[in-house]
């Protein structure tokens, strides 16, 4: 995966997931409190950022199966002390609910024993004991990158997220639009400059000719990818600039063919991978 996010995107998806989550913290009914509980989970299945996060997390594998059939009526669930393994265990207790059950009660019954006590405050119990929990650290982390990638000091800011999800990253990239711009007129200078050179090669004599072709080959094979859009492979543009290297000394240092052939070698290594 990769892909940019400005501020007002970061800002939507925190905005969307305190909505899912608070709907669902505020249920009462136990059907209603299902449907929003797979909306919550669904919120964080499908924004990579948020499950990215639950990857990350997940490093415990909970036989929720079993943990639910043999809890006591009477028992609340044994949450974890560990704060990863307190996320996976949330996260995968609401997963195994919302995929098995049709009842929100199911799982949330035994957090409001006393005299009176309805099933709406069973609900609203388990919410705030368990379900709580795992809100906190998700929007703690939201947070966090808001922070660390300086989403508010910097309203114009982008944010690159690449990787798989389980190893995603976030760089703030600043301007990406001068910076495309930078790159496009680099691209275009480079191009020109090894045009050139290549022309100038192929009329000049040089007395290991076999060198001079692979000079000319892998430049041509690094500004042809270039022109289709796509960043040349590090190895053509290290064999460009070994091969130019190996026939330099062969050249004139005050000669055009000269300063062009340092120019495009200057040029191959200020291309960014």
């Amino acid at each position: 995966m990769e892909k940019i996010i400005d501020v007002k995107e970061f800002k939507l998806i925190s905005r969307q997931f305190r909505r899912t989550a608070g709907d669902l913290l505020n249920a009462q009914n136990t059907n209603e409190a299902m449907r929003l509980a797979i909306r919550f989970i669904s919120n964080i299945d499908s924004e990579p950022i948020l499950s990215d996060f639950i990857s990350k997390n997940n490093v415990l594998e909970f036989d929720m199966k079993e943990i639910i059939e043999q809890r006591n009526y009477h028992d609340k669930f044994n949450i974890p002390i560990k704060v990863n393994e307190e996320i996976a265990f949330i996260y995968q207790l609401l997963k195994y609910a919302t995929e098995n059950f049709d009842r929100y009660d199911t799982i949330s019954r035994s957090y409001a024993m006393y005299r009176g006590a309805k099933i709406s405050d069973s609900i609203r119990e388990f919410n705030r004991e368990v379900v709580k929990l795992l809100v906190n650290h998700i929007t703690d982390y939201l947070e966090e990158k808001a922070i660390e990638l300086g989403i508010d000091e910097k309203p114009n800011a982008k944010v690159l997220v690449h990787g798989n999800v389980g190893q995603l990253n976030f760089t703030e990239t600043g301007n990406i639009q001068a910076n495309q711009t930078n790159n496009q007129s680099g691209n275009e200078e480079l191009l020109t400059l090894a045009k050139d050179l290549i022309a100038i090669l192929k009329e000049t004599k040089i007395e290991n000719a076999t060198d001079k072709e692979d000079a000319i080959d892998f430049v041509e094979e690094a500004t042809n990818s270039i022109e289709a859009g796509n960043q040349p492979k590090p190895s053509v543009i290290r064999r460009a600039k070994e091969s130019l290297s190996k026939i330099r000394p062969a050249v004139e240092d005050a000669s055009y063919l000269a300063s062009q052939m340092d120019k495009v070698i200057q040029a191959f290594g200020n291309i960014q991978f």
